[in-house]
């Protein structure tokens, strides 16, 4: 009986130091060892579904450029300055008919009409932005003022010995408000003799402080001329005189 008690205590006694020496096993055991299956799959669903950051990284704001973008230029072609017209430069015209009657005159300045003479008709180019107001064509407006044309009459038969006063014109003697300033002439592409006369006069009252009329004549082989007077605003302005002389060089008898 007490040899049965004794196995039996034995067999207790060594069940529990073999419970022991496992426990010790197992706390032996380091810690990254320990469930390793788990964590491993749980960091890779992080990795594979991050989770986004409270304060994510913005992109850097785009600048707005200073000036509007413009197209590059290549630089065997440099862009060209805006300039002027020049004269001769070629503009753009249109045709106009005018009706005026046949005068007498002395001095080219005051004329008196011909015993039943009827009215004579002449073209001419003139620009294309000009219009017509009353018988008279401007050019556009320049500020408060702008450039006129106004047709006058046509002399019949101006003799050679008249052509050449007018030609001589003695500048220094004012005819009423216009002080004479010039007289240029020449002989277009067609034979025709033409002659301008350039004046300054101050009108009284209105925008306008100072005029420059430029009483223009044109003798065609019959002797027939006409006289028109252009009232300018330079009259140093070689584009202006340039076209002025175009619409001479334009005026066609009918």
């Amino acid at each position: 009986m007490k040899r049965t008690i004794t196995l039996t205590l034995l067999i207790l006694l060594l069940c529990g130091l073999c419970a022991c020496a496992a426990r010790q096993r197992s706390a032996d055991v380091p810690p990254e060892k320990e469930g390793v299956s788990g964590p491993q799959e749980s960091q890779k669903e992080t990795e594979k579904n991050p989770e986004p950051s409270e304060n994510p990284a913005q992109p850097p704001a785009e600048s707005e450029p200073s000036e509007p973008p413009t197209e590059p230029q290549a630089e065997s072609e440099p862009a060209e300055p805006q300039t002027e017209p020049q004269p001769g430069e070629e503009t753009e015209t249109k045709t106009v008919r005018l009706s005026l009657p046949y005068m007498k005159t002395e001095d080219f300045f005051s004329y008196w009409p011909e015993e039943n003479a009827e009215a004579a008709g002449l073209t001419l180019q003139i620009p294309a932005d000009w219009t017509e107001e009353a018988g008279l064509y401007y050019c556009p407006w320049n500020g408060s003022i702008r450039k006129v044309m106004e047709p006058v009459c046509l002399v019949e038969a101006v003799d050679d010995a008249q052509w050449q006063r007018l030609g001589h014109l003695d500048i220094t003697q004012p005819n009423g408000e216009t002080t004479f300033l010039s007289v240029t002439g020449g002989v277009d592409s067609g034979g025709r003799e033409y002659l301008r006369v350039l004046g300054e006069s101050c009108p009284d009252g209105g925008e306008i402080s100072v005029w420059y009329p430029c009483f223009c004549y044109l003798r065609d082989t019959n002797g027939n001329t006409a006289v028109l007077t252009c009232y300018l605003l330079d009259p140093e302005d070689p584009a202006a005189m340039a076209e002025l002389q175009a619409m001479l060089d334009s005026i066609r008898f009918e």
